[in-house]
C-alpha cells in the first residue's frame, strides 16, 4: 500500500479518528477516479494529490489500496479546488458497473435486484470502509440504511451524497445499462441534510430525493426487487463470490461471521432465510456455521432474534403499519406470540414501543 511522505493538514480530526482512517484502506479505483476527474477539468496532478505523497502512477497500479486517510485528503483537495460540493453528484452520476470492478460483475450476475443488494452489502468492505448498510422492509419495499462506519468529518456530506448516488446508478444500470431511462426503478434517495443550492441543476438527472430526512436511506420499490435481471448468470455469480471472499479474508474481514450472517438475514415475504440457506450462501455446511457461531458465544437463533428486533423496531418507528401487519412482516402469524417475543427482547410491547418512539421525535 502506498505510504504518505507528507502529512495531511493538521487539526481536522482527533488522534483516535486519524488512527482509524490510517488503518482502513480504499481500493485504488476510487481515488484514481477522483484524481482523473479533476485532472480532466484542468487541475494538475500536484494540486489533486497535494499533502498525500502519492503519484498518479501509484494510483494506477491495479488492485492496490491506499489508506482511508489519504483518500480523505484527496477529497478535501478536490473540494478546495472546485469550491463546491456539487462534484459529489456529478461524479456519482458517472459511476458504472465496470468501475465497481469484480463487485460490478457480481451485481450483474445476480438473479434479482434483491440478491444484488445482498451481494453489494456483503462485499462493500473490499471497496470502501466508510459505511455499513443494513436493510429493512416497509410497506413500500426495501430500505437500505446507510450508516457511517468511521468518522467522515469534514467531508461527511460529500462522501455520503457521492456514495448514495453511485449506488443508485449501479442498481439502475442492472435494468438500464445505457442510462437512457432515468429513474426506471423508482428508487428514492433520502438525505439527512437540507436541500443543497446546487441540487436544482441536477434534479432532472436524479431519482426522487428527499432532504431533511430522518436518516440516509436508499429506498427500492417492492415491485423491482424480485424481477429477474437480464444479465443473470449463476456461474459467474459464484465465481465472483468466491473471489470476493478471498479478498475479504486478505483484508481481515472474513472472520466477522456474526456480521456476515446478520447481513444475509433479510426478510422476504414474511420469512427469514433458514440456517441452511445462510450457510449455503457463506459456502459452508450448517454444522460448520453453527460451530463457528458457538465459538463466538452466539448462535443463528440469537442473531435472528437481534435482526427481528431491529426490523420490528424500524417498522414500528417509521411506518403506519398495524401491529398485526408488522408481526406478519417479521415472520409471526400470531400477534400474541409476536408481542410476547418483542416484549422479551425490548422490555416493551409493540404498541408501547411505538408510543415511546413518538416521544423521541422532534416536535415540528
Amino acid at each position: 500500500m502506498p505510504k504518505a511522505t507528507t502529512t495531511p493538514p493538521p487539526a481536522l480530526l482527533d488522534d483516535a479518528a486519524l488512527r482509524l482512517l490510517e488503518q482502513a484502506t480504499v481500493a485504488q479505483a476510487y481515488p484514481l477516479f477522483f484524481a482523473n476527474y479533476a485532472i480532466a477539468r484542468g487541475f494538475t496532478e500536484a494540486q489533486v494529490l497535494e499533502h498525500t505523497g502519492l503519484t498518479l502512477a501509484q494510483l494506477q497500479v491495479p488492485n492496490s489500496r491506499i489508506s482511508a486517510a489519504l483518500h480523505g485528503v484527496i477529497v478535501m483537495n478536490l473540494l478546495r479546488l472546485f469550491q463546491s460540493e456539487h462534484i459529489a453528484i456529478d461524479m456519482g452520476l458517472q459511476s458504472s458497473l465496470t468501475k465497481a470492478g469484480m463487485i460490478g460483475f457480481g451485481l450483474m450476475s445476480c438473479a434479482t435486484l434483491r440478491e444484488a443488494v445482498a451481494l453489494g452489502i456483503r462485499f462493500l468492505p473490499t471497496k470502501v470502509p466508510f459505511y455499513t448498510i443494513d436493510t429493512s422492509d416497509d410497506e413500500q419495499g426495501l430500505v437500505c440504511h446507510i450508516r457511517e462506519a468511521m468518522p467522515l468529518h469534514p467531508v461527511r456530506k460529500f462522501a455520503i451524497e457521492n456514495f448514495m448516488i453511485e449506488v443508485w446508478r449501479l442498481f439502475e444500470s442492472l435494468f438500464d445499462p445505457t442510462g437512457q431511462h432515468r429513474d426506471a426503478t423508482g428508487i428514492e434517495l433520502w438525505f439527512d441534510w437540507p436541500m443543497p443550492p446546487y441540487y436544482g441543476a441536477y434534479a432532472s438527472s436524479l431519482p426522487h430525493c428527499r432532504f431533511d430526512a430522518p436518516s440516509n436511506q436508499i429506498r427500492i420499490p417492492a415491485r423491482w426487487l424480485d424481477l429477474k435481471l437480464p444479465t443473470a448468470n449463476p456461474v459467474t455469480a459464484q465465481m465472483v463470490i468466491a473471489q470476493c471472499e478471498q479478498e475479504m479474508a486478505l483484508l481481515g474481514q472474513a472472520d466477522d461471521i456474526k456480521a456476515r450472517v446478520k447481513n444475509l438475514l433479510m426478510c422476504g415475504n414474511g420469512q427469514y432465510p433458514s440456517v441452511d440457506r445462510v450457510a449455503h450462501q457463506l459456502h459452508m455446511t450448517p454444522r460448520t456455521l453453527k460451530r463457528r457461531l458457538q465459538a463466538l458465544g452466539s448462535s443463528y437463533t440469537t442473531l435472528l432474534g437481534e435482526v427481528i428486533e431491529r426490523d420490528a423496531c424500524r417498522l414500528l418507528e417509521s411506518t403506519a403499519l398495524s401491529v398485526d401487519e408488522i408481526a406478519a412482516r417479521v415472520g409471526y402469524q400470531d400477534r400474541a406470540n409476536f408481542t410476547r417475543a418483542f416484549k422479551k427482547l425490548t422490555g416493551r410491547t409493540p404498541t408501547a414501543h411505538r408510543e415511546w418512539a413518538k416521544g423521541l421525535r422532534p416536535q415540528t
